[in-house]
């Protein structure tokens, strides 16, 4: 990576707070006094819970597998939430990367002296642990902007929302799935011949562009993924009908890999967001609606299995 793509993505990052002003501050501060180059800093990381509902962890350190969370005033009124919270970032953390989280915190709620020290604290910590992991070569620096796919599923056995991994290609997200060696695709809807060795026809791959500012990006296609990722809602911007099927048809089940931009790198990939099953029509019959069935999704290295039935 170059330093160009460093800068970048630190500027872009570390500015994702800027209508936060307490969490602006403390992200700042401790990324600055850290003063370690080859760490990574990851703002507003998201942990999907198992439920479908979403976390963001303010400042994230994946390389020691610490968090600093910013607490203003109004968490004196909710600790009891945010302990349930912290227990479950823990735990889904826990399951991703084998291996234990810790959260900070940082009251911006006392005076400049108390947030001051419980700043340069988090700091000491964090610098700890990575201090001790180098010691122990557990660490490896920092030197890409975005994650290489290649290199995240080499030992995996299975894709998931909360991988939050970018594929460039179609092809690259089917052939990671089934061990294949497809060079490209120009549908967004279809069936891999490949996987049909395992499944017949039981799943479509799917590879919807989401809108951009509510407006349709590929041939007037509409795709909208809901906040909490368990909707997506697709309609046709010029067409009365989305299609003459009715309400719903329980066969079309959809490994869904979704289109859009990384709000760090601004790179556009396609990421996996769930394995999505067609559930209604809206009332007016001019929007597809599908609920999301499955998180993860097996991958199979070895495309030369016989059909499942």
């Amino acid at each position: 990576m170059s330093g160009a793509d460093k800068l970048g993505y630190l500027i872009r990052a570390l500015s994702r707070t800027k209508r936060k002003d307490y969490e602006n501050y403390v992200v700042n501060a401790i990324w600055n006094r850290l003063a370690m180059g080859d760490v990574k800093p990851v703002t507003q990381q998201l942990v999907l819970w198992p439920d479908g509902r979403r976390s963001f962890v303010d400042l994230y350190f994946p390389q020691a597998m610490i968090g600093v969370e910013c607490d203003e005033a109004y968490h004196q009124r909710q600790r009891e939430r945010d302990r349930e919270r912290e227990i479950t970032i823990t735990d889904v953390l826990r399951q991703i990367r084998g291996e234990d989280y810790r959260a900070l915190h940082v009251d911006v709620s006392g005076s400049y002296e108390q947030v001051e020290r419980s700043i340069d604290d988090c700091v000491r910590r964090i610098r700890a642990e990575i201090e001790r992991r180098r010691q122990a070569n557990e660490f490896t620096p920092w030197t890409e902007a975005y994650v290489d796919y290649k290199e995240f599923y080499k030992t995996r056995d299975a894709v998931s929302v909360a991988d939050d991994v970018g594929f460039p290609r179609i092809a690259d997200a089917v052939n990671t799935l089934c061990g294949s060696e497809y060079k490209r695709f120009q549908e967004s809807w279809f069936v891999p011949s490949v996987m049909r060795q395992w499944y017949g026809d039981r799943y479509r791959v799917w590879f919807p562009k989401l809108a951009i500012g509510g407006k349709a990006v590929a041939n007037g296609w509409n795709n909208r993924l809901s906040d909490d990722g368990t909707y997506i809602y697709e309609y046709n911007e010029d067409a009365d009908l989305v299609d003459p099927v009715g309400d719903g048809d329980p066969n079309d089940i959809r490994i869904t890999f979704a289109k859009s931009a990384d709000p760090v790198t601004r790179i556009q990939a396609y990421r996996f967001v769930g394995v999505f099953r067609r559930i209604s029509n809206s009332e007016d019959g001019t929007r597809k609606r599908y609920q999301r069935i499955e998180t993860v999704f097996p991958i199979h290295r070895t495309p030369c299995l016989p059909i499942h039935r």
